[in-house]
C-alpha cells in the first residue's frame, strides 16, 4: 500500500488545544507598545508571540478559590469582578513576571508615557507607581488575591463560558457541563481563563504631577469544580460518563487544559 492511501494524520493548532497553562508561558514572547494611544486615559497595546495575551490560571488537576463570589459592582458603581486566591506559583508568575515586565517597559518608554511630567519622574518612581490588581494581606492572614473582570449582562453568555464538573475519588473530573454565573458562588473552586483587557492603561496628571499604570485581565472561561476534599495533587484526566457509574478509568486530557 502507497503512502498517499495513508491517512492524513491532523495536528491539532494551539487553539484547538485550548490556551497555555500559565506555567508554560515565555515571557520573553511577551510585548509592550512603546507608543500608547488615546486621550486621558492612554493605553499600550499588549501582545503574546503576536496575539492576544490568554492563558489558564491553574492546571485541570487542582483549582483555585474564588473567596467571595462575583461582586457585581453595584456597591461601588464598579466594573463586575471576580476576586481569585493565588496560590505561590501564580503570586510569583503575576509579581515576578508578568507585572515585573510591564514596569521594565514602564521604565524603558517613560518618556512617551509620561512626558506630560517635568521633570521625568526617576525609574523608582515609575516602578513604585504600577497598579496591582493582586492584593496581600499585610498581616499575612488571608491568601493573596486576584481581582480580574468579569463580564455580566445581556452579552455574558457571549463574553464568559462558564463551566461545571465534579472532582471524583479518583482525582479525574466529570465531563465539564454549561453553566452560569449563578454558579460562581462564594468559596466555590474554579479554574479560570484569562485574558488581557485592553492593554496596559496610562493616566497622567501634569497639574499634579501624579501618574500611575496598570494592567487589567478578564475572565473569558471558567470551570467550577466541586470538590470531594481539599486539592491536592492529581492525575490530570477527564472521566468517562461510564466511570461515573463504574468506576472506569476514563479518558486523558493530558495537558491540564479543562477547554474541550
Amino acid at each position: 500500500m502507497s503512502s498517499d492511501s495513508h491517512p492524513t494524520k491532523k495536528i491539532k493548532t494551539a487553539q484547538e488545544a485550548g490556551p497555555s497553562i500559565f506555567s508554560d508561558l515565555d515571557l520573553a514572547r511577551l510585548t509592550i507598545d512603546g507608543t500608547p494611544q488615546g486621550a486621558e486615559i492612554k493605553h499600550a497595546t499588549v501582545k503574546y508571540g503576536g496575539e492576544r495575551l490568554v492563558f489558564q490560571l491553574s492546571d485541570a488537576a487542582t483549582s483555585l478559590s474564588a473567596p467571595f463570589g462575583i461582586d457585581d459592582g453595584s456597591k461601588f458603581g464598579g466594573k463586575p469582578s471576580l476576586n481569585i486566591e493565588m496560590p505561590e506559583a501564580q503570586l510569583a508568575f503575576f509579581q515576578g513576571g508578568i507585572e515585573a515586565t510591564v514596569k521594565e517597559a514602564a521604565v524603558k518608554n517613560k518618556e512617551a508615557w509620561f512626558g506630560a511630567i517635568k521633570p521625568l519622574p526617576a525609574d523608582e518612581a515609575v516602578r513604585a507607581s504600577f497598579n496591582s490588581r493582586v492584593r496581600e494581606d499585610e498581616a499575612g492572614k488571608y491568601a493573596p488575591t486576584l481581582k480580574v473582570n468579569f463580564g455580566l449582562g445581556s452579552d455574558a453568555a457571549k463574553a464568559i463560558r462558564v463551566l461545571t464538573a465534579r472532582r471524583l475519588p479518583s482525582g479525574k473530573v466529570t465531563k465539564p457541563t454549561p453553566g452560569a454565573p449563578a454558579d460562581v458562588t462564594r468559596g466555590c473552586r474554579v479554574v479560570p481563563v484569562l485574558r488581557t483587557a485592553g492593554g496596559v492603561w496610562i493616566s497622567v496628571n501634569a497639574k499634579k504631577r501624579t501618574f500611575e499604570y496598570g494592567l487589567v485581565f478578564e475572565v473569558s472561561d471558567l470551570l467550577v469544580v466541586e470538590e470531594g476534599a481539599a486539592p491536592s495533587t492529581f492525575n490530570v484526566e477527564v472521566a468517562s460518563s461510564d466511570e461515573e457509574v463504574d468506576g472506569g478509568d476514563g479518558a486523558s486530557v493530558g495537558d491540564g487544559r479543562f477547554d474541550q
